[in-house]
């Protein structure tokens, strides 16, 4: 199977894990490539994406990482997907920040978030994300490292060259009082002031168009170069990455249809918010 035809989850999620489990075992290209007696060119593309791993040459690479168990089927798995439009990520969101989604959004061009009940995650300050991460039962000792590793997705955002960043945002996720009303304060506070930025948009659902407007339910979009697209949808057990053309196209019709409706709400520039709350005190 060549490269082109690599879904992007694929690509990026088990090409990017074949990597990380090697240099977390301190081992170096060469090393690997002389055990197997490989070409160092051959395991160099594997770890780019840039060709189709097969289960057999993931089976031994695992050997050599001592990789077993459930790790072990779960990568066996997704060898067997790479040609597939939809991948669930074993990865519990309630346990860590999922993998594959970390390795996505740094390669994107442009992403698109739709929430109807919080903030999105590239916008919460710590406090906000320690107390949703609280009312979803995540053990305490869980918190702190997911706290750092959403800190370090956000940083996408403001980088050289970042994705263009679009949130459309219910007003009932401004409204509710997550962790404390100075928590919330804060949020507010930081949420506007990463909409300044010039490559982010803030859509707000006004409360009196929200029963219409089709936001009723989280989406995430991320496109990346050559026209492909991923969406990555989220729920207490799991993660959902899809890369069917059809379902692409119903959200991006659907958030499109959200964006253009607030235009007459407001103005639609970079770091405009056409609706705002002011509820909380500062």
């Amino acid at each position: 199977m060549g490269a082109e035809k690599l879904v992007n989850v694929v690509r990026s999620g088990l090409a990017g894990e074949v990597k990380d489990i090697r240099l977390k075992c301190d081992l170096t290209l060469e090393v690997v490539c002389d055990q197997l007696q490989w070409q160092q060119s051959k395991l160099s593309r594997m770890e780019n994406g840039e060709q189709c791993i097969s289960a057999a040459d993931l089976a031994a690479l695992l050997v050599i990482y001592k990789v077993h168990g459930k790790a072990r089927q779960r990568l066996l798995h997704l060898v067997d997907r790479q040609d597939e439009p939809g991948y669930w990520d074993h990865n519990s969101p309630v346990n860590t920040e999922p993998r594959t989604l970390m390795r996505l959004e740094p390669e994107a061009t442009s992403i698109v978030a739709a929430e109807p009940l919080l903030i999105p995650g590239l916008a919460q300050i710590a406090d906000y994300t320690r107390a949703v991460m609280k009312s979803e039962y995540v053990p305490a000792e869980q918190v702190g490292p997911r706290v750092e590793a959403r800190r370090m997705r956000q940083s996408v955002i403001t980088r050289d060259n970042p994705p263009k960043f679009d949130m459309i945002v219910h007003e009932a996720a401004l409204n509710q009082v997550i962790g404390s009303h100075k928590v919330m304060a804060r949020q507010l506070r930081a949420l506007v002031e990463l909409a300044e930025l010039p490559n982010v948009r803030l859509w707000v659902v006004p409360v009196e168009l929200a029963g219409n407007a089709g936001l009723n339910s989280p989406a995430y979009l991320m496109n990346f170069p050559r026209n492909k697209s991923v969406i990555y949808l989220e729920n207490m057990i799991s993660c959902l990455y899809l890369e069917d053309p059809g379902k692409i196209e119903f959200v991006r019709r659907r958030t499109t249809a959200l964006a253009r409706g607030f235009c007459r709400q407001g103005p639609a520039q970079p770091g405009a918010v056409c609706t705002a709350d002011r509820r909380h005190s500062s």
